[in-house]
């Protein structure tokens, strides 16, 4: 008899270049009405949303309940765009979270137009157990196993532009402590192993918080999320739904496969990794949102 679905919470941050469909001179001084307007828009389509106002020091919803409209430095400043970061409330695998993301982008498209081809933009996913429910000790391990033991083929299912980024280098190119281990599943597997704090596995798995998979918050006083950080531009739903969906189906397939249990590696090439992800997918109840193919995943091949 099959046990009951498996759940997670999750939620995105979605970078932006985008020029509003009316333009109110001189755009640059005009941010924070943007981010009114667009927080505005998803309040008018029943969603929770507050924004950046720009004048003092910025605040974000302590619960993650409501979607918040900010700006990100890294996005600069162009004269003619508004560079947006758009913080999603907690979402839950077991409800229609899918359903939030095509209101998010149906009032994006009330206020800009489609979003810029930027590759200064990303895509980040948070994911944990559950509201208010961290990931044991062990689970973060056997996480932790499976990002430095798939990495390679992880980077495989990336865009190319990445594939090297600064804001989301490979784990085992931003950890001394990885580096030592050469590659060697044993000593990594013993290394990983060997964590007796949340706050020692983050240390294992990354020097700072620019990599692929950013353990920082896994820390007693945090959020107690894995931050997958290598999503590609967002422009829509299609896509915002993809790479949430991937981020959390990866951590599962990474649970259910349980590799650190033998020093193992159980999928052999990316095309059997895919396969196991989006088997994950299906138990989450999340599989019509990832591609049948990986090269759709990458973009090396057309969507069809």
């Amino acid at each position: 008899m099959a046990g009951p679905t498996p759940r997670y919470t999750l939620g995105v941050e979605i970078e932006v270049l985008v020029e509003p469909h009316k333009i109110r001179p001189p755009l640059q001084e005009k941010h924070a009405l943007y981010y009114e307007l667009l927080a505005k828009a998803l309040r008018n389509r029943g969603l929770k949303a507050q924004h950046n106002d720009l004048t003092q020091r910025e605040w974000r919803s302590s619960n993650y309940n409501e979607w918040y409209i900010t700006r990100d430095g890294s996005l600069g400043n162009p004269a003619n765009l508004i560079p947006t970061e758009a913080v999603s409330p907690i979402l839950d695998t077991a409800t229609d979270w899918d359903q939030e993301i095509d209101v998010f982008w149906d009032a994006m498209r009330a206020v800009f137009h489609m979003p810029q081809r930027a590759g200064t933009c990303g895509s980040h996913v948070h994911v944990s157990r559950g509201r208010n429910v961290r990931f044991t000790l062990a689970e973060l391990k056997t996480i932790a196993y499976g990002i430095v033991v798939y990495e390679d083929r992880v980077m495989d299912l990336l865009m190319a532009y990445r594939q090297d980024n600064a804001y989301c280098k490979p784990n085992s190119k931003n950890s001394f402590q990885l580096q030592r281990a050469g590659g060697n599943r044993v000593f990594i597997a013993n290394m990983i192993r060997s964590a007796a704090t949340p706050e020692a596995l983050r240390d294992i798995m990354q020097n700072s918080r620019y990599v692929l998979w950013n353990f920082d918050n896994v820390a007693a006083n945090k959020s107690g999320t894995i931050e997958f950080r290598g999503g590609r531009f967002l422009r829509g739903e299609v896509r915002t739904k993809r790479w949430m969906t991937f981020a959390v189906a990866f951590i599962h397939a990474m649970l259910r496969m349980n590799d650190l249990a033998t020093n193992g590696l159980s999928a052999g090439s990316t095309a059997v990794l895919y396969s196991e992800i989006k088997r994950a997918a299906q138990e989450l109840g999340m599989g019509e949102f990832l591609p049948k193919k990986f090269g759709v995943l990458n973009e090396t091949l057309p969507s069809v």
